[in-house]
């Protein structure tokens, strides 16, 4: 295990930098600003290591990005109508920080928040952040744990646990952007992705789910088999359009059982032919194919992130839950514990 300094925030505090390491070689690191994954280094077709995740030099380049960039995402993943939520007769207006609704949490959610460590080891980092009652507009004082931790048959755990005083909203994530090939990729869109579902919810023209559930059959979101994410993407098909790409969610678990760890998808290379299987106890998965990255960002190594250079694939809670009543919800009530469980494996 290693910690290093990560570079000063804007209001002068040190971000710092812990990177996990299993007996194959397999690596991850992770800054404390936002809970942070910011490089990812598995064994390729070569026996050497590619890095598989984007990122940034040191904590500027993740105060300074809108694209959350391998971040914990929080209090809420997706997207909430109206930037507003009613929660026992009670109307909670939160910011709007992206069209006319609430993305991610808004624009101070936990990606850009420094989170406390609570134990580090050599495979498993447990950072800590305690959002208090009327952050971001949210009920309660709510203690969220982060949990980041490799195994040796190369996994890697992503779990959260959180706790609140009064009943609120938590519905998290990570927002990882993946391109197996490496990290000078300028594309990801030859990977090849089977995504374990039968439907998916709908998008309007903001790309908010309506409510409606669509089988994939004879559509461009069927990926109950491999299918080279790239030759379906640009079809005449509205929501298509309205995204400039993918981003939808699919449906995992039709009974929202969240008691077991399954799979949801899994992605290929036909380059570094790393093979990567994610697997996660929520009811969904947001899978986003990169379609709003403009070149703005420049991240390790040089890199500029330009659009459809790397896909998040994020399992979650349904988006916009909260004004769909038969989607899964995302309330957490007082006292109780909220569990996620993710876990991304890797084979070549």
């Amino acid at each position: 295990m290693d910690k290093i300094r990560f570079g000063t925030m804007k209001d002068g505090r040190d971000a710092s930098l812990f990177t996990l390491t299993n007996r194959n070689g397999m690596r991850v690191s992770v800054t404390d600003y936002g809970a942070a994954a910011v490089s990812l280094l598995v064994p390729d077709k070569t026996g050497g290591f590619l890095d598989v995740i984007r990122g940034f030099d040191d904590v500027s380049g993740y105060e300074n990005t809108v694209t959350y960039m391998g971040a914990t995402i929080g209090r809420h993943a997706g997207q909430i109508k109206n930037a507003a939520f009613e929660l026992n007769g009670k109307t909670y207006n939160l910011a709007v920080n992206e069209r006319d609704y609430n993305l991610h949490g808004g624009s101070e959610g936990f990606n850009s928040r420094l989170f406390a460590m609570e134990s580090f080891t050599e495979r498993e980092l447990v950072l800590s952040y305690l959002s208090k009652d009327g952050e971001s507009g949210f009920p309660g004082n709510l203690k969220v744990l982060v949990a980041y931790s490799l195994s040796d048959d190369n996994a890697l755990g992503i779990n959260f646990n959180g706790c609140c005083d009064q009943d609120t909203i938590l519905s998290m994530t990570n927002h990882a952007y993946f391109n197996l090939n490496g990290p000078e990729s300028a594309s990801a869109m030859d990977h090849m992705l089977m995504i374990y579902a039968e439907n998916y919810t709908e998008a309007d023209y903001q790309g908010l789910p309506t409510g409606r559930i669509i089988p994939v059959s004879g559509t461009p979101y069927d990926f109950r088999e491999f299918h080279v994410i790239g030759d379906r993407i640009n079809e005449p098909h509205p929501e298509l359009i309205f995204c400039k790409g993918y981003d939808h969610n699919w449906i995992i678990s039709p009974e929202c059982d969240r008691s077991a760890m399954r799979i949801c998808c899994e992605l290929k290379s036909p380059g570094s032919l790393i093979h990567m299987q994610v697997f996660s106890n929520q009811p969904g998965l947001q899978m986003y194919s990169g379609n709003y990255m403009d070149g703005a960002d420049i991240g390790k190594c040089g890199v500029v992130y330009t659009a459809r250079s790397s896909i998040c694939l994020e399992p979650q809670v349904c988006p916009n839950g909260l004004h769909i009543p038969h989607f899964p919800s995302p309330v957490l009530k007082k006292g109780e514990e909220y569990i996620y469980r993710s876990m991304y494996r890797f084979l070549v």
